[in-house]
């Protein structure tokens, strides 16, 4: 037998989608608890110690809410609920430990302490902020040109929103389609990257 907590969700999510204050608020307190879990289910050992799991937990319900009344996706109860949420998590845990493993930028390897001992102190250490150049951005662009030539203009979106540095789940939920069709078009502009050598 089906519970009324699991059947209610529907309503709540609809509710939502109207701007309903008290509805987001049910939501929060009802599956909070368990998307931290989630997050921390999925949280290298790595990234333990840099990382809050509410900061990922915050990450998720942001963008569940800032795209809610254009979700096309409909929750039939609190396990489909969950599942999506889950998928969430695992997302924006991914992408942040991708970004700290996978590139020099963000190698964890290269992190260095914000505090250094000075005789018997500890001072801040000096840090150099750096952008890109302007040469840099230019070539960012031109190399995004570069792949997307030749793409229909459902790729170029889902190309152009992954440079501009949203997940995947994020790039589903902007254009509406399913995250294993984004996933595809990412991965294979990836392979011809690779393909070109870039970096």
């Amino acid at each position: 037998m089906v519970s009324r907590d699991e059947l209610d969700v529907p309503d709540l999510i609809a509710r939502a989608k109207l701007g309903d204050e008290a509805a987001f608020n049910q939501l929060l307190h009802r599956f909070e608890g368990e998307v931290r879990m989630m997050v921390r289910g999925r949280l290298p050992k790595t990234m333990r110690g840099q990382y809050d799991s509410m900061d990922f937990v915050q990450a998720v319900w942001q963008s569940f809410f800032a795209d809610l009344k254009d979700r096309p996706q409909e929750f039939e109860n609190a396990r489909h609920l969950r599942k999506f949420l889950d998928g969430m998590a695992r997302n924006k845990v991914f992408e942040q430990h991708r970004r700290l493993t996978k590139t020099e930028k963000y190698a964890v390897k290269r992190e260095e302490r914000l505090y250094v001992r000075r005789g018997d102190r500890e001072v801040e250490r000096e840090l150099i902020a750096r952008g890109p150049s302007p040469s840099e951005t230019v070539q960012a662009g031109e190399r995004l040109a570069q792949l997307t030539a030749g793409c229909n203009a459902r790729e170029i979106e889902v190309i152009t929103l992954r440079y501009q540095g949203l997940t995947l789940d994020e790039i589903a939920a902007r254009t509406g389609m399913c995250e294993r069709s984004a996933r595809r078009i990412i991965d294979s502009a990836r392979a011809r990257m690779e393909a070109r050598g870039w970096q």
